[in-house]
């Protein structure tokens, strides 16, 4: 019997090395399915390596009195950001990003997100003032994250091994793929 290989995505969660909490997003509207449509989704908190975890919540004692269950608005097809959902099929609002960020990550602090999506985490490390890294299978979510972190921050990305400005880089890619 063969080992198979460590897929890259499973070896980035393994780098967050303690399931703080489970939370649940509730939804304004359910999702696509079969039999009961989902109007929830999981999200788990995790925490990097070994060093006390980060609690800016503390009961309250900062101000931030928060509970597992979570309730912001979702993107749906009839609202605003539906454009986005033709690109991805689950959008997060970027305030309930940008509150889990403030819970549990200092300003200054990395925040990693393994399936990076349209870039959500982002643009909420950047709104509060934190360093985002995010790993993406699909270039297409790549072009549209670094395009939206433009578009709401104003930051432009560069291709770090040759300076080129992210815009090139994807006009040179699509001319190659076209040919």
């Amino acid at each position: 019997m063969s080992a198979r290989p460590t897929p890259t995505w499973y070896r980035a969660i393994g780098y967050l090395s303690e399931l703080k909490n489970l939370s649940v997003w509730t939804k304004n509207n359910a999702g696509m399915g079969s039999f009961y449509r989902s109007q929830h989704e999981l999200v788990c908190v995790f925490k990097p390596g070994s060093a006390p975890h980060i609690n800016n919540i503390e009961l309250g004692r900062f101000g931030r009195n928060r509970t597992n269950v979570w309730n912001y608005a979702g993107v749906n097809a009839f609202g605003q950001g539906r454009a986005h959902l033709q690109l991805h099929p689950t959008v997060k609002p970027a305030a309930m990003v940008e509150d889990a960020i403030r819970d549990c990550s200092r300003r200054k602090g990395r925040i990693l997100n393994p399936f990076l999506g349209l870039g959500t985490t982002l643009v909420a490390a950047e709104r509060t003032g934190r360093t985002s890294y995010g790993i993406e299978i699909d270039p297409r979510y790549c072009d549209v994250a670094l395009r939206r972190l433009k578009t709401v921050c104003g930051l432009e990305a560069t291709l770090s091994s040759t300076g080129e400005a992210f815009e090139q880089a994807a006009s040179r890619r699509h001319g190659q793929a076209a040919t």
